[in-house]
């Protein structure tokens, strides 16, 4: 994809308003910059700022500065108006950071990023669970599912690697994507770019593209029990005076994955309820503070997970606009020892073949447990801790060092 670095004003399609803004906020934080230091705050060349860095001269907001040392750069300072002028500024935006890009070249930035269907193969589905373990039935559901690029919903008893297999589904889409830093609706900017959630990955075309935008990974942007409704709306701080992007805008070219669905403070149907439009029109549809409404492509994966029924927590109505909906169960005994020898390795224990069969047999069976991909990680995490508290580590992992860890782990 090829993002031009903008030449002129025109080029970056923001307003001018917003750019004499911004260059005196940069101003008002670090005291004095010169041309090229300005050029890398703002990220656009200096050739498309300086008309207005003379027109803030004109306004008596900035002026020169100069050491008067030959070879020195000028600076650029903010008068006394310029600080009075900047200061009320502050007050009702307190952004600092990149020049934004305007809102139709980001909604068509995403659109033209968007999976497609049909995308995704069997050999990069199974490169990207590789380090899990996975039955042959399950990559027949789940390429599929992933492949129409519908919403689904993963559900099961807690334990069945439900959240460990949502977590690896942005590997499978192993390209690079551009975002930029903000976004500009009218005058107001809205940062996008969140280092929590995009992986920023340089490359030799950085330098050729508009410095406005990064290339990431594409995201997966994972929430639980902690959602509120409100992170889903476009969000106004008091107190930084920042606006702040929802998670689906975040998790837009990516994976949105909504994990303990029904473990919210509110009722699930709320939020399905806030998803039927942009699920039926992939687009969203947000507002600001100020009562400016505006939209956005829903151009990601929605994935929900839940260990309730989700009978209980959605109707038949909701659940029929899901495109896919995949249960996780206990594993077949064959897949159970695999993830048994794989956190064996992974703990670097040494462990006879027959505590295998004490594990599954004596623990297992006579507890009423479920052969769960969790207990092997689990249990033999806590074995570890406790051979190493007793400095053990050169022997054998025993049979009762392996029950003493599951009493530890399982309530009764």
């Amino acid at each position: 994809m090829y993002l031009p670095k903008p030449k002129t004003l025109a080029d970056t399609g923001l307003p001018k308003e917003l750019l004499l803004r911004l260059i005196l906020r940069h101003l008002q934080e670090e005291g004095s910059l010169s041309l090229p230091a300005l050029s890398d705050k703002l990220c656009l060349r200096g050739s498309v700022f300086e008309p207005l860095l003379q027109e803030l001269k004109t306004l008596q907001q900035i002026e020169v500065r100069s050491s008067g040392r030959a070879g020195d750069m000028i600076r650029y300072a903010l008068t006394a108006k310029g600080q009075a002028d900047a200061q009320e500024l502050s007050t009702r935006d307190g952004y600092i950071g990149p020049a934004p890009v305007p809102l139709a070249a980001y909604n068509q930035l995403v659109e033209s990023q968007a999976l497609g269907k049909g995308s995704i193969s069997r050999p990069q589905l199974a490169a990207a669970l590789s380090d899990m373990v996975i039955s042959p039935e399950l990559i027949e559901i789940l390429g599929p599912a992933l492949n129409s690029r519908r919403p689904l919903m993963i559900y099961g008893h807690a334990g069945t690697g439900k959240s460990f297999l949502c977590r690896r589904f942005n590997r499978i889409f192993d390209e690079q994507i551009y975002l930029p830093h903000a976004i500009a609706v009218q005058n107001t900017i809205i940062p996008l770019y969140d280092p929590l959630y995009h992986c920023h990955i340089p490359t030799p075309e950085d330098d050729d593209i508009d410095s406005r935008y990064l290339s990431c990974k594409r995201p997966l942007v994972m929430v639980g029990g902690e959602l509120r409704l409100d992170m889903l709306e476009v969000q106004f701080d008091g107190q930084s005076r920042q606006y702040s992007a929802p998670l689906q805008m975040k998790a837009n070219n990516g994976v949105f994955l909504i994990d303990d669905l029904g473990r919210q403070d509110f009722k699930a149907e709320r939020l399905f309820n806030r998803w039927i439009v942009p699920m039926e029109e992939r687009r969203d549809f947000l507002s600001l503070s100020n009562g400016l409404h505006f939209d956005i492509p829903f151009e990601q994966i929605l994935v929900f997970s839940t260990n309730l029924d989700p009978i209980k927590i959605a109707d038949e109505a909701f659940l029929r606009r899901l495109g896919y909906k995949i249960e996780l169960g206990a594993m077949a005994p064959d897949s159970y020892k695999k993830v048994w020898l794989m956190n064996l390795d992974n703990y670097q224990l040494i462990a006879d073949e027959s505590l295998f069969d004490f594990m599954v047999n004596e623990l297992h069976d006579k507890n009423s447990k479920p052969l769960m991909a969790c207990y092997p990680r689990d249990v033999l995490g806590i074995a570890r801790d406790i051979i190493d508290f007793n400095d053990q580590s050169h022997e054998p992992l025993s049979k009762a060092i392996l029950h003493q860890a599951w009493n530890m782990y399982c309530v009764h």
